[in-house]
């Protein structure tokens, strides 16, 4: 065909998809009022705020009216405390921020602070003590905190709201059974009460915050982890009931004043601090409680559906964990495995039985003739350096009135990140690298004057303040790739690798210098390969402990993530002979107020877990945090590859505002080795991703927290993608074959619901695997939700209706219209630019049948 034509055809075809574009949502507009009447009116569910719960403590909605004549009244009044969400939860953190506090007593947790827990409770007036995972602290905070004050134990008489009988007398052991001492005990969510947790939670796997520092200005944030029924299975939060809905759980703020329940002062006792636990009756009225609607745990398909196998990166991960309950009412069952890149593509190829014909990963194949694969945009987001970080100032610093808070800026360059990631400061080298040959380096990050220039604030820290490395996942990445890439493109970083000193003497660790790392192509792993041990003395046998005992591996970029919200990287140096066999166990989490913690993660997880993120140095010079903007920004100078429809970043490249590690995930479809059926469903996939796959929210079906949606161009690539999947003669074109008979791409109206049906919470996929057209981006809210609130399963309570994302209701003949307006507008304005860029092209074919040319 003559280019010429095909440039003419597609600006006419364009032109007539912008009016059909605009007749159909003049069409929407005028038939918006009707469609609300006839059926549930679409919206899409709000970002900005999402579930966050702010509540003043003199509230008494939940807990009821406080007493003016407590003693510590005066000091809890002007107490307001944020959590940032409440609803959609899973395994993540939650910010937890709060002003209007008296500050902490500096040094010790004498008083004035925050002590956060997770209960479960179906009273909806929110739980008992009884019903809350705490009194598992870390061994080492006791010395910071008053008598009890992180434990579930009473002392008879020290509280005159407290009931000290039966329920709460400890079984008192064999050799003194005349030993009367009382706890709070611990009621799980399936029944019986214990006095010794152990049996349900440690020091290790509990999520209590048993101290949380109020700073000289009245606020305070603290990071909450939130476990589901998996991670704790006696609070059962997110547990499917009988009713079919999750079970809700609470989160409880026991803030800890200056007077003890005897109306005692604290300051006047022989200790100088508050004492008795929050579980005690006094302590626990001053409690605040947030509602916690979880996310149902384990929801599944219904029974019968087909199953398509797809496999990808972690990257993608929480956005197919998201998406897949709701890719369910395609008719097919989505099971995803996270593999990495290289065995995804390595499945790309596969002839065995079994093998995903989809593969979601960040790099493609080589254009292979003989085995197509076409590429299609799904998701994008970045690598972060997320960390978690208290001001530990030294003596006399000016700035010793916000010790312990919270750092909430860093800058890292790739020369600070290499010298992490090669074992370069003494801290990372087993036994401080006393005899080492970084004998002569910096002991840490934090006396590396390098880093003091980038965080002026780290000059006021104490000397021995040090992370515990830099956390990093197992295995290999498309992504870790893109970390070196990064590194070794900064001219500083790649002579520091190579050998060459920095300007204050530091060198980098030699073992690191053999490997080579700056010519290496292939490198796309974090290796560890410092292979020195120490022993603290003779008790301990040779060899002692190496690095990967100082600085084990995280199982991938979310377990990094969920360490460092812990900060508890897991170094297993201490050596304890009383273990059966003795050996090196670990010490546990950092105290709160000295806890320094760093991770190379995905920016999904880090939002996830509610970690703060360092802002990073790009090729232009810029110290920059991943943002939308920032992201959008890289992702817009990515240049061009051979494989048609993928763009990739140039490090080198001096581009201003552009987050240096943003990375776009491509959905690869091996085009001639699958069957009619599998690229059926697959079209079904890439069509859910780039429509309401691509609106963020917190609803399971959605594009969770820290993922980029993708620009127009992108969801037209990838939607034109899934419509030539079912298109006969663009699959023949491709593999030199007739196709045979193709499934039908022709769209059908998704079934109307049932009354009972629940399309509050989920949004509405595709019905019955068919290529839905959809939207170049996230649709508006057209109306107001006019369903009456439902009633909570947990609570009995009514509770506000989740925002809808779909309509329910029959089309009528207008309705048609504007759904037959809208996607004539839509296959022309797609078809028309594709015409145009192929007559672009055409001429620089060498043959007429090659691809991509015939399917893209």
């Amino acid at each position: 065909m003559n280019p010429a034509r095909l440039r003419r055809a597609g600006a006419w075809l364009t032109v007539v998809g912008v009016t059909a574009a605009t007749l159909g949502s003049a069409l929407l507009l005028a038939t918006g009022s009707a469609a609300a009447d006839g059926g549930r009116a679409p919206v899409v569910e709000a970002v900005e705020g999402g579930s966050q719960v702010v509540q003043a403590w003199s509230d008494a909605s939940l807990v009821g009216e406080r007493d003016r004549k407590d003693p510590d009244y005066a000091t809890f009044a002007k107490l307001e405390v944020t959590v940032s969400q409440t609803r959609n939860l899973s395994h993540q953190g939650v910010t937890v921020d709060w002003k209007g506090a008296r500050p902490t007593s500096s040094g010790r947790f004498a008083t004035d602070y925050l002590q956060i827990m997770q209960c479960w409770g179906d009273d909806p007036s929110g739980p008992d003590p009884q019903q809350c995972q705490w009194g598992a602290p870390n061994p080492s905070l006791s010395t910071l905190l008053g008598d009890r004050t992180g434990l579930r134990a009473l002392k008879r008489g020290e509280d005159p709201k407290q009931a000290y009988d039966e329920a709460h007398l400890v079984p008192p052991p064999v050799t003194n059974p005349n030993l009367k001492a009382y706890t709070v005990p611990f009621t799980p969510v399936s029944g019986g009460s214990v006095t010794d947790v152990a049996d349900y939670f440690t020091p290790t796997s509990t999520n209590e915050i048993t101290a949380a520092r109020t700073g000289s200005d009245g606020t305070g944030t603290a990071n909450m982890e939130i476990q589901t029924s998996l991670e704790a299975p006696h609070l059962g939060c997110g547990a499917t009931l009988s009713s079919g809905a999750a079970r809700g759980c609470w989160l409880v703020v026991v803030p800890r004043g200056e007077t003890d329940a005897d109306g005692s002062f604290a300051d006047q006792s022989s200790a100088g601090t508050i004492s008795g636990s929050p579980l005690s009756a006094t302590a626990w009225s001053h409690r605040m409680v947030f509602p916690m609607q979880f996310a149902p745990i384990g929801s599944s398909c219904a029974l019968g559906n087909a199953e398509q196998r797809l496999v990808g990166n972690e990257l993608f991960a929480d956005a197919m964990t998201s998406w897949q309950s709701a890719l369910c009412g395609t008719g097919t069952t989505y099971g995803f495995s996270q593999v990495g890149d290289e065995e995804a593509r390595g499945q790309l190829l596969s002839d065995v039985a079994g093998a995903s014909g989809l593969a979601v990963v960040n790099r493609p194949l080589a254009p292979e003739k003989d085995r197509p694969v076409v590429y299609a945009p799904v998701s994008q987001t970045a690598l972060v350096v997320a960390y978690t970080i208290d001001r530990q100032y030294r003596l006399g610093s000016p700035l010793a009135d916000r010790a312990g808070t919270a750092v909430e800026d860093l800058v890292l360059n790739p020369r600070l990140v290499a010298k992490l990631l090669t074992q370069s400061y003494r801290a990372d080298v087993p036994g401080g690298g006393a005899s080492a040959p970084v004998a002569k380096n910096p002991r840490s990050i934090v006396n590396d004057p390098e880093f003091i220039a980038l965080n002026p604030e780290m000059a006021e820290f104490v000397h021995t303040a040090a992370p515990d490395g830099l956390m990093v996942g197992l295995g290999t990445s498309d992504a870790y790739s893109e970390v070196w890439r990064w590194i070794i493109a900064d001219p500083f970083a790649r002579a520091f690798l190579e050998g060459e000193p920095d300007e204050h003497g530091m060198t980098v660790n030699p073992v690191y210098e053999k490997l080579d790392l700056t010519h290496d192509t292939t490198l796309d792993s974090f290796p560890k390969a410092d292979l020195s041990t120490f022993r603290q003395d003779e008790t301990v046998p040779a060899p002692g402990y190496g690095t990967l005992d100082l600085r084990p591996y995280a199982s991938d970029m979310a377990d990094a993530a969920g360490r460092t919200q812990k900060a508890n990287a897991g170094a297993k140096i201490v050596w304890d002979l009383n273990k059966v066999p003795a050996g090196f166990t670990s010490s546990g989490a950092q105290l709160p107020g000295q806890r320094f913690s760093l991770a190379i993660t995905d920016l999904v997880s880090a939002q996830r877990f509610g970690l703060r993120t360092a802002r990073l140095v790009n090729a232009a010079g810029q110290s920059l945090a991943a943002t939308d903007a920032t992201m959008r920004a890289a992702v817009s100078a990515m240049g061009d590859t051979d494989v048609d429809g993928v763009v990739v970043a140039d490090p080198t490249q001096r581009v201003r505002d552009a987050y240096p590690l943003t990375l776009v995930d491509y959905a690869g479809v091996s085009v001639c080795s699958t069957t009619a059926e599998q690229r059926k469903d697959y079209a079904a996939f890439l069509s859910y991703a780039a429509t309401t796959g691509q609106r963020l929210g917190e609803s399971k079906g959605l594009l969770p927290r820290g993922y980029l949606p993708l620009d127009e161009a992108q969801v037209a690539t990838t939607t034109a993608v899934a419509a030539r999947l079912v298109d006969d003669s663009a699959v023949a074109r491709t593999c030199g074959t007739d196709a045979g008979p193709a499934p039908s791409a022709t769209p059908t109206a998704s079934p109307t619901p049932s009354p009972s049906a629940d399309v509050d919470d989920e949004p509405t996929p595709p019905s019955g695997g068919a290529v839905v057209p959809g939207p170049s981006g996230p649709a508006a809210p057209t109306g107001p939700a006019t369903t009456p609130a439902p009633v909570d399963p947990d609570t009995g309570t009514a509770t506000p209706a989740a925002p809808r994302l779909t309509g329910g209701g029959p089309l009528g003949a207008a309705r048609l219209g504007v759904a037959g307006s809208i996607g004539l507008g839509a296959a022309c304005a797609l078809t028309g630019p594709l015409l145009m860029r192929r007559g672009r092209t055409l001429a620089e074919r060498e043959e007429m049948g090659e691809w991509p040319g015939d399917f893209v």
